[in-house]
């Protein structure tokens, strides 16, 4: 499988920029990286995307639309029949931004707005940024009065849990698709802010089964926007069973059809390679962390390196550095991929929760 990989999607963080600062910000966004790509470059790098086969383009940051020319970017991709999906906190999108996302809709094949809070002060304390809601709120009536209809991302931590009922319903004030729900990950920032150590416990796991639960009540008796876990396959099933609710999971194609490339042009394997926690790195980590510029080199000599190589093959299972559940269903049916960096929870999970709500003798 893995010899015959082509690469289809790219995932392109395409600025370090971010108007927030989240403390769970899987990816240290906020201040804008020093040699960042031009508008032309940008452009050299669709082309060579483009030029050897990728058909998907994912559009993540940093918050995209803190790039002024982000507009004619996702034009000029559109232009050369790319799909494109992107993720956006929306706060900096106006009109004339609705209006051209509405003009190339038929280009567009997903979008999110990840939401950080219910009103101002959730938000200034999720964000750092006092206005953020407001903000938020507007560029969301920008999107609906052109008829766009975004999913909307919710990141799920200790401290946001409480608001998941007024989050359901400011989705829903907006008619949007659907709120997806992701537990906060041990990645970029988090890393600092739990030490490297998981943030979750069973009095946590206990609070997520309970407001879940009552969410997929709220849910189904509302009857308008659909609510999704974002969770791998087996602990999605066993959350579903629980709660109610539907999972969702996006299976991991790096090295085997997609490519990342960060915002000064270097692609590697992995978009999350060096953004993870000490305690998940391995004698592998620092060949495979080898970038190369894709100005410099088309995406198929950089495919074939021996750095996407060696990735490819360390996701066998008898040379895979981590710990994984072989015998898992969705490993079987290739629904889910091994990471070579992090070991498989979704057993450790699935015993906590149900630790969690065993009552104590």
């Amino acid at each position: 499988m893995h010899q015959e990989a082509i690469p289809i999607l790219a995932q392109w963080d395409i600025t370090s920029g971010c108007n927030f600062s989240c403390s769970f910000c899987l990816t240290n966004s906020g201040k804008k990286a020093g040699g960042e790509l031009c508008f032309e470059d940008a452009k050299i790098i669709v082309d060579k995307l483009y030029a050897d086969g990728v058909l998907f383009l994912r559009i993540l940051g940093g918050e995209p639309f803190f790039r002024n020319d982000i507009l004619d970017i996702l034009a000029y991709a559109a232009e050369k029949g790319m799909l494109i999906s992107f993720s956006t906190n929306a706060s900096l999108i106006d009109e004339k931004t609705a209006v051209m996302l509405k003009k190339i809709e038929k280009s567009l094949n997903y979008f999110q707005v990840s939401l950080y809070g219910v009103d101002d002060e959730t938000y200034e304390k999720n964000t750092g940024n006092k206005i953020g809601f407001q903000l938020v709120k507007r560029g969301l009536q920008y999107l609906k009065d052109v008829g766009l209809n975004p999913y909307a991302f919710w990141v799920l931590t200790p401290d946001n849990i409480v608001y998941l009922e007024k989050a359901y319903f400011f989705v829903k004030s907006f008619e949007l698709p659907a709120l997806r729900i992701s537990p906060e990950l041990n990645l970029g920032r988090a890393t600092k802010k739990y030490s490297g150590k998981s943030f979750v416990d069973s009095i946590f796991w206990r609070d997520v089964i309970t407001k879940l639960s009552a969410l997929n009540v709220l849910a189904e008796k509302e009857n308008t926007t659909n609510v999704q876990l974002h969770a791998r396959p087996l602990l999605g099933e066993y959350l579903f069973k629980m709660t109610g609710l539907h999972y969702f999971y996006i299976t991991c194609k790096a090295a085997t059809s997609m490519v990342y490339v960060d915002c000064v042009g270097d692609a590697s394997p992995c978009p999350f390679a060096e953004f993870m926690p000490d305690s998940y790195r391995s004698s592998y980590s620092s060949s495979l962390n080898k970038k190369i510029n894709l100005l410099d080199e088309s995406l198929k000599e950089i495919w074939n390196t021996d750095v996407f190589k060696q990735y490819r093959e360390l996701q066998s299972p008898e040379k895979n550095p981590k710990d994984f559940f072989e015998n898992c269903p969705h490993y079987k049916s290739n629904m889910c991929e091994p990471c070579i960096f992090t070991p498989c929870t979704c057993r450790d999970t699935i015993q906590q929760i149900s630790s969690s709500l065993t009552p104590s003798v």
